[in-house]
């Protein structure tokens, strides 16, 4: 096993429990206060498939079941198109940093209970805008190829372009493009990994899979590793493309990083996941990590994990949480165990359990040691795949926190990894009960990405903006207090 140290001093407030049952409360939002039966958190609820050409917006009300989780805010940022979705979120400070398609937002969250929108800004409008805040830097995934005439911040952006933007957020009313840093295939999702010593900001780049997408035959394999020096941002520069840390044809998705005495990083992606040290002594360094292993779970009994997704460590780093999404999340893919598609694709015919599943894996072999399969059936009118989640920093049990589109919320206890057990949620009424002519949802939204940070659950909801919650359980979670989280990046080790 390998050593753990323990980063911060503990501190958690004290929650109230809640029961489920209807109660009148109401709700904070930027535009004003209103009141439900539920947490009915929003009306621009989703989008509307309009053919292949794109997409409409339809408005309706989205009520959530909730067990153990009280809503209380929501900033709303409404994305009546795919194409100015929500997307991922990070957290400094006192503050959220939440992207989008358009670009981002930053949000002051000092009042979990009132969320204040402190600038939208919607200047660079490349899809995905996975964000990665460090100090005055943000890092910006753009995972689609520039057509003519695009522009981010204003300035050109050279058609064909794809990688990541690094942004100058001293000011945070006045961001500042300093570099544009192309990478192979773009950037899909990006995972800060923090160099302090060295004065250095590292990105572990994942690039887009789609050949309309990528630029070079064949695609990237692996990460790819962006050096942005924190002295000179400006002279930000991507490893050369011949020497991203291969992974045996694993096709990354989602970087997961643990810092501390652990040292090592993992992706799923395709059919398994890749392991790799950053640990000198074995052969690795925080720019250039040695890749350990790679594993093809089909073959290690996850027959139907075909799209690797998601990675996040357990504070211990003794167990890697692997995450997948069949068909990209735009599909109905919770439905009850053993339902036959009305929308079937060439992977997917009927729905199974580890169509629905995280799975827990020895972190140095990568065997299954336990799984969660979702307990609450979806319907046939919600795209649900198990999407983006964190792992609670705290050495006092093993917790788990996740969004996964029109399944909404979850905590999960895995301290005992034979009995995984789901101990509060927030899951919203179908967003429509219609499907398109292909038999898949009509309406696409739901909850892109939820993690805990610093007490509360934040949610990035895909059409509606950034919601905060406060889980009521009686669990004892004694949670560090953070300077940041990005939420692909555990700074945080336990013993």
């Amino acid at each position: 096993m390998r050593s753990k140290s323990i980063a911060a001093a503990i501190a958690v407030a004290a929650c109230l429990a809640v029961p489920t049952a209807v109660q009148a409360h109401p709700f904070t939002t930027d535009s004003g206060v209103f009141s439900g039966e539920m947490p009915q958190i929003g009306l621009d609820s989703g989008f509307v498939a309009a053919g292949p050409s794109g997409y409409r917006g339809q408005t309706a009300v989205g009520d959530y079941d909730t067990k153990r989780l009280q809503f209380l805010s929501l900033s709303r940022r409404d994305a009546p198109t795919l194409g100015q979705a929500n997307s991922d979120i990070a957290f400094q400070g006192n503050r959220a940093y939440q992207g989008n398609f358009q670009g981002f937002r930053i949000l002051d969250i000092s009042a979990p209970g009132n969320l204040r929108q402190i600038l939208a800004y919607e200047e660079c409008a490349g899809s995905q805008g996975d964000v990665v805040v460090y100090g005055d830097i943000l890092v910006r995934s753009w995972d689609v190829r520039a057509g003519a005439n695009q522009t981010c911040d204003g300035e050109p952006v050279e058609p064909g372009w794809e990688g990541v933007h690094v942004f100058d957020i001293k000011d945070p009313l006045n961001p500042d493009l300093v570099a544009s840093v192309r990478t192979r295939c773009g950037s899909h999702t990006a995972t800060g990994v923090p160099d302090p010593a060295n004065n250095r900001l590292w990105i572990y780049n994942t690039p887009s899979y789609s050949p309309t997408n990528c630029t070079v035959d064949p695609p990237a394999a692996g990460i790819q590793v962006v050096e942005i020096p924190l002295n000179a941002p400006d002279t930000a520069q991507a490893r050369q493309f011949e020497e991203t840390t291969p992974a045996n044809n694993i096709r990354c998705h989602d970087t997961g990083v643990i810092l501390g005495d652990i040292l090592r990083a993992a992706c799923a992606g395709g059919d398994g996941i890749a392991v790799w040290t950053m640990d000198p002594a074995e052969g690795g360094s925080l720019g250039d990590p040695k890749l350990e292993y790679t594993r093809d779970l089909r073959v290690t009994g996850v027959p139907d994990f075909k799209v690797g997704h998601s990675a996040a460590w357990s504070n211990d780093g003794e167990t890697l949480i692997i995450g997948h999404e069949p068909d990209g999340g735009v599909r109905a893919r919770c439905q009850e165990t053993g339902t036959v598609f009305q929308d079937p694709t060439p992977n997917y015919q009927v729905q199974t359990d580890d169509m629905k599943s995280l799975f827990f894996l020895d972190s140095d072999t990568g065997a299954t040691r336990g799984k969660w399969t979702l307990t609450r059936d979806q319907s046939r009118f919600e795209n649900c795949t198990l999407h983006n989640y964190n792992v609670v920093p705290t050495d006092k049990g093993d917790w788990l926190v996740k969004g996964s589109y029109q399944s909404g919320i979850s905590v999960l206890d895995f301290s005992d990894l034979s009995r995984v057990r789901e101990i509060g949620y927030a899951d919203p009424a179908p967003l429509s009960e219609t499907t398109s002519a292909s038999g898949a949802p009509a309406v696409l939204g739901g909850d892109w990405s939820t993690h805990w940070y610093n007490g509360f659950v934040y949610q990035s909801d895909i059409a509606r903006g950034v919601a905060s919650w406060r889980f009521n359980g009686g669990e004892s979670f004694r949670a560090e207090k953070l300077n940041r989280l990005n939420p692909q990046t555990q700074t945080y080790t336990a013993d």
